[in-house]
């Protein structure tokens, strides 16, 4: 059977560097759903120093964090994606989805 023709994008963002793209903004995700970085690396089958440098690296280029320690407790502590993390998520989710949207009418126009 003949494979039919496709194509793979990924958005990534940039300033002089890559600031943000689709594993800083998976993490941010495992974060939010598990309340832990070191549960969001697991998820991901990341170390977590590799998960922890991302995030620093990811934070310095865009100014501001994305993610906050959360102290102990009873249930211990963790980490939560702020806000300016959570809008940045959304928006990098919606401008992904609107690149892709565009770029299938584009690639159906050329391949269809």
């Amino acid at each position: 059977m003949e494979q039919k023709l496709h194509y793979r994008m990924s958005v990534r963002l940039w300033k002089e560097d890559k600031v943000f793209g689709p594993g800083i903004c998976e993490l941010l995700q495992m974060i939010d759903e598990t309340g832990s970085m070191h549960q969001a690396a697991a998820r991901m089958g990341l170390a977590y120093s590799k998960a922890w440098k991302m995030m620093k690296t990811t934070e310095e280029g865009l100014g501001f964090a994305l993610t906050e320690r959360v102290s102990g407790g009873r249930q211990g502590g963790g980490s939560r994606v702020t806000v300016e993390g959570r809008n940045m998520m959304e928006k990098y989710l919606a401008f992904e989805k609107e690149a892709r949207e565009a770029v299938d009418l584009v690639f159906e126009k050329y391949f269809s």
